[in-house]
């Protein structure tokens, strides 16, 4: 065929009419075809013989599975991979003299029972659905800073000056007496700004990889700080770096009181707060106490003391706030707005540090959590505090 396209080829060069220079062109394009058509089928051939050699490699396989379905009961549930196997048993001549496009379609022979146990053991991620973010524990409810009155500062130190004794003062007189004299005692009182912080390192692949980690931590760290501050403000000793808390010596009055009920010794502590010209404006318990004097409410006892007004208890008309903060079996009855101010030097806040030791060498970042704030209390009888360890 290759010399009848070469004649044709030959005559073409030296063929001088058109008509039959276009039949010769159109004879050498139908060889063409025909050559191009047997090198596919060549190449067919080859691929069909490489089919087979490796069929016939495979009979043992196929053997295999022949011999292991001959041995399986044809009743009762069986495994999918069970009736795959049988199927491919089944067709393994048709698998040995497949050729180039065709295909084999495999019948499985029962219905199979198709389990996670037998078919999808490794599924974890494939059927499991996570919640977005993270869950954090309780934010405490009330935090003392919310009892307060704020205020900035702009420096490390906040000095106020306040009046020591004010007992003395204008008499009256008689005409052409001398008038009474007398003074005013002022002492200057600094308090200065503390820090309150904390860090902790994790790893950037934790940071980066878990999502909602980043928000968590600006949640998680800013509530631990709040906690950090209201044991400070209740109960820090003065001594640096702590700050003067309500509790510390010389910041609050004992509670004076023969009552031996929760609700009329916290009577008796605004009477003695009122006693000192001082502004009852707010109750501080633990919820324990709390709800303690809700049960009176409830029952309808002393409701002249305690009462419910719009979800918010009163005690003699002064509100009740509740916080894990306080002591269980404590109390502080106090003039919370004229009594002292929470002063912020550095505003609460949550920094991430990927320069810090060894973090570049380790893929560690450092989140550090702080604020400076300064606390004065500007007297010893703006608060009244007591214990409720007598009440029965």
């Amino acid at each position: 065929m290759m010399e009848a396209l070469d004649g044709l080829k030959a005559e073409l060069k030296t063929a001088t009419d058109a008509e039959m220079k276009k039949q010769i062109e159109a004879k050498a394009a139908e060889i063409e075809a025909k050559l191009e058509k047997m090198k596919e089928i060549d190449e067919l051939k080859t691929e069909v013989k490489v089919l087979k050699d490796a069929a016939d490699k495979n009979q043992p396989v196929i053997d295999k599975f022949v011999a292991d379905g001959s041995k399986k009961s044809i009743t009762g549930n069986r495994s999918f991979n069970d009736l795959l196997s049988e199927a491919i048993s089944g067709s393994a001549d048709k698998i040995k003299s497949l050729k180039k496009g065709q295909s084999v379609q495999l019948e499985l022979k029962a219905v199979a029972d198709m389990t996670f146990a037998t078919n999808f053991s490794t599924a974890d991620a494939s059927v499991t659905q996570v919640r977005p973010g993270i869950i954090e524990l309780p934010k405490r409810k009330l935090h003392i800073r919310q009892l307060l009155q704020g205020g900035g500062m702009s420096t490390s130190n906040f000095a106020y000056v306040k009046e020591v004794t004010g007992e003395e003062g204008p008499e009256t007189v008689a005409e052409g007496s001398a008038k009474n004299q007398f003074d005013l005692d002022l002492q200057e009182v600094e308090s200065p700004a503390q820090y309150v912080a904390g860090y902790i390192r994790i790893s950037r692949k934790m940071l980066d990889d878990i999502a909602g980690m980043t928000t968590f931590l600006q949640s998680r760290l800013l509530e631990l700080l709040l906690r950090s501050e209201d044991t400070q403000l209740i109960s820090g000793n003065g001594t640096s770096p702590n700050l003067s808390g309500i509790t510390d010596s010389g910041n609050y009055t004992a509670a004076s009181t023969s009552e031996t009920t929760e609700a009329l010794m916290l009577i008796d502590a605004i009477s003695q707060l009122e006693g000192y010209d001082r502004e009852a404006n707010g109750i501080l318990l633990h919820p324990t106490d709390y709800w303690n004097l809700a049960k009176l409410t409830n029952l309808n006892q002393s409701s002249a003391v305690v009462t419910s007004e719009n979800g918010v208890l009163r005690i003699g008309g002064v509100p009740v706030y509740r916080s894990t903060a306080c002591t269980v079996d404590k109390y502080i009855v106090g003039d919370w707005v004229m009594g002292a101010n929470l002063l912020t030097r550095e505003a609460p806040r949550v920094e991430f540090f990927y320069e810090d030791g060894t973090n570049v060498r380790e893929n560690k970042v450092t989140v550090r959590v702080e604020e400076r704030v300064a606390f004065p209390i500007y007297g010893d009888n703006y608060f009244i505090y007591g214990d409720f360890g007598n009440a029965s």
